[in-house]
């Protein structure tokens, strides 16, 4: 016999049984369909995340915060613990050290802030291309009779221009230092302007901004020489001026509320909430999400310093450029090794990737478990199907054919099991996706404040070879044994059989 009868043998063999094939064939469905679903979803995950931030200088960016003054790393493979001491001492060392060196302190004041002077000192640091501070803050706004309390502004770089595209009335701004504003469509939206003729009538507005007057504790209204001095005395002495504090800040005429800076912008334009398809930056965009007024750079630095409380405390964050994505995890610990809090979008992604792959490999092999079940169901269809076609066998190797044709037979008919149960499950799990795609996608968006359009579930080439061929070989292997059984009976014996 050639491979061709012996395949059309098989066939022949699985369509005289057709419920009971089904049924097994079923569990390698099932497997491959969960399988291919499940793998498909982690690819879909993990290239909507590389595609989302890959672009827009994101991977070149690292976000910095003022810092505690502690080391930070998200490597405790590389503490160590030196000298001589128990095994029992180095482990709870070692472990206090990657404690301190990867949980970040909440509480506390911190002993780095951002200032001028600090990124004019980083800024020297190796790989560094730029640092500039991220400016949000809320001030008191007034707008054409409407007023709102605590409006979040956000300084924009006007060079980069990364906002324009947005614009859907006016104009962009005109410079990095213009006494100029562009507000938010859903600022104008709470104030019942809903249409494009409100819009326009809001385009060269002056706009009033104030800083928000702060109450400020008996150290915080000292002069700077008088808070020295304080910092220096112990904690009894400090109670004790606690009293005489306020006394003195009255007779010598201090306030307890800082002055506030109260400055007017004309309105050049009208934004847009980002849509699918706009350039998404993890830092910038993530900390102007919630922004209703957009300044210049300068202007919006300018106003920031104008309050003394803000040129005390320091920037809130500042942005790292780097040179090449390549240098954006060096940098970030080499930031952190200095006291302060850094975030690299780069590190950040592969953290998430990793994550990523390890929950699809866990689920993947869970899903697994069904493949591994179907070949229990295998072994009995072809157990029993050995015993029932024994006559035929003897007849087979009567007319001369071969242990290992006849093993060949029996092999290719679990074969066919797993190649169609497994194509049926690709498939069937292809149709899914679809559905799949614009269900995940429509339910993140509802949730997400960032505009999703990336497919949730990718199917590459591989794994559409992969599935079927899973599946196949997962019924080859269990049909080995029945397979011998078959080959292995003896000729005579088996035409007596009934």
């Amino acid at each position: 016999m050639n491979l061709g009868a012996m395949v059309w043998l098989a066939l022949e063999g699985l369509l005289r049984k057709k419920g009971r094939n089904t049924l097994t064939m079923s569990g390698v469905f099932i497997g491959v369909f969960a399988l291919t679903l499940i793998v498909s979803l982690g690819q879909g995950l993990s290239r909507a995340v590389t595609e989302t931030v890959s672009g827009t200088d994101n991977l070149r960016q690292v976000g910095l915060t003022g810092g505690f003054g502690i080391e930070l790393s998200n490597d405790p493979a590389e503490i160590e613990i030196s000298g001589e001491m128990n095994d029992a001492r180095r482990d709870r060392l070692r472990r206090a050290a990657v404690n301190r060196r990867q949980i970040r302190q909440v509480a506390g004041r911190r002993a780095n802030a951002i200032d001028d002077k600090t990124i004019a000192q980083l800024s020297k640091l190796p790989h560094i291309e730029s640092i500039q501070p991220v400016i949000v803050e809320r001030y008191e706004m007034k707008l054409n009779g409407h007023q709102s309390p605590a409006t979040l502004s956000y300084g924009v770089d006007v060079g980069r221009k990364r906002y324009a595209d947005r614009v859907i009335a006016g104009s962009y701004f005109s410079g990095d230092n213009a006494p100029e504003a562009i507000v938010h469509e859903y600022l104008l939206y709470k104030w019942g302007m809903l249409n494009d003729g409100d819009y326009a009538r809001v385009i060269g507005q002056k706009v009033r901004l104030k800083t928000i007057q702060t109450e400020l504790t008996p150290e915080q209204q000292a002069p700077p020489m008088l808070q020295d001095m304080l910092r220096d005395l112990t904690e009894e002495e400090r109670k004790a001026m606690q009293t005489l504090l306020p006394k003195l800040l009255k007779q010598f005429g201090q306030s307890n509320e800082r002055r506030a800076a109260e400055r007017e912008f004309t309105v050049v334009g009208v934004l847009r909430e980002q849509i699918p398809g706009d350039p998404f930056n993890v830092i910038e965009d993530g900390n102007a999400v919630q922004a209703d007024l957009f300044l210049p750079q300068e202007t919006a630095r300018e106003l920031f310093l104008a309050s003394a409380v803000n040129v005390e405390l320091g920037y809130p964050r500042a942005l790292v450029t780097v040179t090449d994505s390549e240098f954006a995890p060096e940098v970030e610990q080499t930031l952190r090794d200095k006291g302060y809090t850094a975030f690299s979008v780069a590190s950040a992604l592969k953290q998430i990737e990793s994550v990523l792959l390890m929950i699809t490999v866990s689920i993947s092999f869970l899903t697994g478990i069904a493949l591994i079940v179907s070949t229990l169901g295998i072994v009995n269809t072809m157990i029993t199907s050995v015993i029932e076609r024994t006559r035929e066998i003897g007849i087979f190797k009567a007319v001369g054919a071969t242990n290992a044709q006849v093993m060949t037979v029996f092999l290719c008919e679990s074969a066919l099991i797993g190649l169609i149960g497994g194509l049926l499950g690709l498939g069937l799990a292809a149709l899914a996706m679809l559905p799949g795609d614009m269900l995940a996608v429509q339910l993140i968006n509802e949730k997400a404040a960032i505009p999703f359009d990336q497919p949730v579930f990718v199917l590459p080439l591989w794994l559409m070879i992969a599935g079927p061929a899973l599946g196949t070989g997962t019924a080859i292997a269990a049909a080995i044994l029945p397979a011998r059984r078959a080959a292995r009976i003896d000729p005579v014996k088996a035409l007596r059989h009934d």
